[in-house]
């Protein structure tokens, strides 16, 4: 089995010749139980994160974690007997062909005054995200739309965000590091054609709103937004 290090250059890699836009990356380390996760930020080509308090409207985030036992398996192996291999081996008979991670992308779009003012606009919304990827793969992994909406007594419901997931299972390639290859291959060009199709919808003509004395030309000097450690 692949090790975590091995996993991460090739997603790397897939991305490099994809030229994907990455904005920045998050590394986490779970102190407790060992586990590690990887979040990457992606945005259309041409745009720049202007390191503002909110995230940039429209981006695509790859996620995944990684378990303590994936660790302790790539690294010893199944032929241990000890307490730890057995609980990794118990976890893994779960899975139909050995260890199993999925890998998310998470696409959040840009949403208008209207569009999150009137949530009778979602059905519509969410449809035509899922026709801009099916245009993209007709025969590919399926979109699902996620909403949040917020109830605040005393005013009318608002949408606060339109979220596409996608999954990206990977079982045999955990061994494998062509089909792994092959895998983010396929995952991170299918990224760059959504993003840049839904770009191409959201934002071509649609000016980011500003509300009254935000205009980014009179921030103050040492105002930043400190991303998070890269990997």
């Amino acid at each position: 089995m692949l090790t975590y290090e091995n996993f991460v250059a090739i997603l790397l890699g897939s991305i490099e010749r994809t030229m994907l836009n990455v904005a920045y990356t998050q590394e986490l380390l779970d102190t407790h139980a060992l586990g590690r996760s990887l979040s990457i930020t992606c945005l259309p080509e041409g745009i720049e994160d202007d390191r503002g308090p909110q995230e940039p409207p429209l981006r695509a985030v790859i996620t995944f974690r990684w378990s303590p036992e994936f660790t302790v398996f790539s690294l010893r192996g199944d032929n241990s007997l000890d307490d730890i291999e057995r609980l990794v081996d118990e976890r893994l008979n779960q899975a139909q062909s050995g260890p199993s991670l999925d890998v998310e992308v998470t696409y959040t779009v840009p949403l208008t005054s209207e569009q999150q003012r009137d949530i009778s606009l979602l059905p519509s919304l969410a449809h035509l995200i899922q026709e801009i990827h099916e245009t993209l793969t007709p025969a590919g992994n399926v979109v699902r739309v996620h909403t949040e909406i917020s109830f605040v007594v005393g005013r009318a419901p608002r949408v606060q965000s339109v979220t596409a997931h996608q999954i990206w299972s990977v079982d045999e390639a955990l061994y494998d590091v062509e089909l792994l290859s092959d895998t983010f291959d396929e995952m991170c060009a299918e990224l760059h054609d959504l993003l840049e199709a839904l770009a191409d919808h959201f934002l071509t003509s649609k000016v980011p709103e500003r509300g009254p004395g935000s205009n980014g030309d009179n921030l103050p000097a040492d105002r930043r937004y400190l991303k998070p450690p890269t990997a």
